[in-house]
């Protein structure tokens, strides 16, 4: 017989598997589980023993007398939690729940007592944020990353991506934990600019000069130019000026002659403007023309 996985194993024992994803004891014991193919038994014996268990049990006896002393008042505060996950869900953009997931997650949370950062974890893993096919918060999380990495000129991967939008979603994570990471992965990555990114300054901010003159040389609207382009990751990033001496930043001098040695500037109007100017000035030189 094949081993059950993890989905399955959960479900055996009477819970959903993200249920385990917001505690590191129980993901730890929802991986023994599936590795050693528990049984109910053993597994609930297993469970009713660990630290979450035990710091609940006064809430999981409340709600089993709740339930078989008034069945009505059970019914009505399951279906009040019900509707707040479901708003909460909404918000995070997640698709409708089923009305038995509903149920089951609303008992659960109300038997055994959880708290409001463990329901917005459980709830998020419920919410299962894609990037780039979000909605509500999760939408709006994922741009503010995006947006911010990119001010701080670092680039995150799909997995980084989800660990930050995800966990901003379930509190875990706040906007000044992901600026002071940003931060120090662009004073890692541009070296030259460690003191203006202490001050408080992203590196767009720093790099605008830079920009600005990109811009006007290379005759490209202010909005197309990527800090991402290699002759401004150069300038940026800098070079040691001596051994074993921290990067510099390009001067915006040295930056400005880098760019009238790139081939797409020979392109523009303002370099056959100069090349004529200076052929110009050349001939007067020679006194050929007046």
């Amino acid at each position: 017989m094949a081993n059950l996985s993890m989905e399955e194993l959960a479900a055996q024992y009477g819970y959903a598997a993200e249920f385990f994803g917001s505690d590191p004891e129980l993901k730890a014991l929802i991986k023994a589980a599936v590795a050693g193919q528990w049984s109910t038994q053993k597994f609930q014996a297993k469970f009713m023993n660990t630290t979450w268990y035990r710091t609940r049990e006064a809430s999981v006896r409340q709600w089993m007398d709740l339930a078989t002393r008034d069945p009505a008042e059970a019914k009505s505060k399951i279906n009040d939690r019900k509707l707040e996950f479901a708003n909460m869900l909404s918000q995070f953009g997640a698709a409708p729940m089923s009305d038995t997931d509903l149920t089951f997650i609303a008992t659960n949370s109300l038997r055994e007592g959880w708290s409001q950062a463990e329901t917005k974890r459980m709830l998020t893993y419920f919410a299962g944020y894609q990037p780039g096919n979000a909605n509500g918060t999760a939408a709006t999380l994922e741009m503010q990353v995006k947006g911010m990495a990119n001010d701080y000129g670092v680039t995150v991967t799909t997995g980084q991506l989800t660990d930050w939008v995800t966990g901003m979603m379930s509190e875990r994570y706040t906007e000044d934990n992901l600026r002071d990471y940003l931060r120090d992965m662009a004073k890692s990555k541009y070296a030259g600019m460690g003191t203006y990114l202490d001050m408080g300054m992203t590196v767009k901010q720093v790099a605008a000069p830079y920009l600005s003159s990109y811009s006007q040389l290379m005759e490209v609207g202010a909005d197309s130019v990527d800090l991402s382009d290699n002759v401004i990751q150069q300038a940026l990033q800098g070079t040691p000026p001596a051994p074993n001496q921290p990067p510099q930043m390009q001067s915006l001098y040295q930056f400005e002659q880098t760019l009238r040695r790139d081939p797409r500037w020979l392109r523009t109007k303002n370099a056959r403007e100069s090349v004529t100017s200076a052929g110009q000035n050349i001939l007067r030189d020679w006194g050929l023309v007046g």
